[in-house]
């Protein structure tokens, strides 16, 4: 039932970008620009565009990938602003304006290999949002769980050209703003 609720929702509209990665399992990412009603269980990460007065939040990890969509999985229960506040600041340091968080797309993620569970592939979302970055716990923060090794405020320009590898957050940094 809800991988037919989101292929409706494909359906009626177009990838503004689409990759294939290879993570365990072959897969093809699609970014999608705009607000959908996707179904909940198929939500399985959050993610978010994060300026702060005219930069945006770039992270770079231990390969030196640079990507401008700091989260991750949702935990049991919780809502997605709730989500990207917690991922948002173990990756950045970064608190999150919760009244600047609006959804503006999202990453579909369809499994091209055998299931991988225990998430609902072959089909998963990650749900892309914006906000506001208001404080900063810390200016040489370091990713809780090790992942991100930098996050630096740069501009969109500068964000652009250090975009790494699948370059999905390239869609969604023209809307920063």
């Amino acid at each position: 039932m809800a991988a037919s609720a989101l292929n409706a929702v494909l359906r009626s509209a177009t990838p503004a970008a689409v990759v294939d990665a290879e993570w365990a399992r072959p897969f093809r990412l699609s970014a999608y620009i705009g607000h959908y009603d996707v179904p909940d269980d198929l939500v399985v990460s959050v993610r978010c565009l994060v300026r702060v007065g005219d930069e945006v939040v770039l992270c770079t990890d231990s390969a030196g990938a640079g990507d401008v969509l700091p989260g991750g999985r949702r935990r049991e229960g919780e809502t997605y602003v709730e989500t990207a506040c917690r991922e948002v600041h173990e990756e950045t340091g970064w608190r999150l304006d919760l009244a600047s968080l609006e959804p503006i797309g999202l990453i579909h993620l369809r499994n091209l290999g055998d299931p991988l569970p225990p998430y609902p592939y072959p089909d998963a979302v990650h749900l892309v949002c914006r906000g506001l970055g208001v404080e900063r716990e810390a200016a040489d923060w370091t990713d809780t769980e090790g992942q991100i090794v930098r996050a630096e405020l740069v501009s969109i320009d500068e964000a652009d050209r250090q975009i790494s590898g699948d370059g999905l957050g390239r869609p969604f940094l023209r809307l920063a703003w």
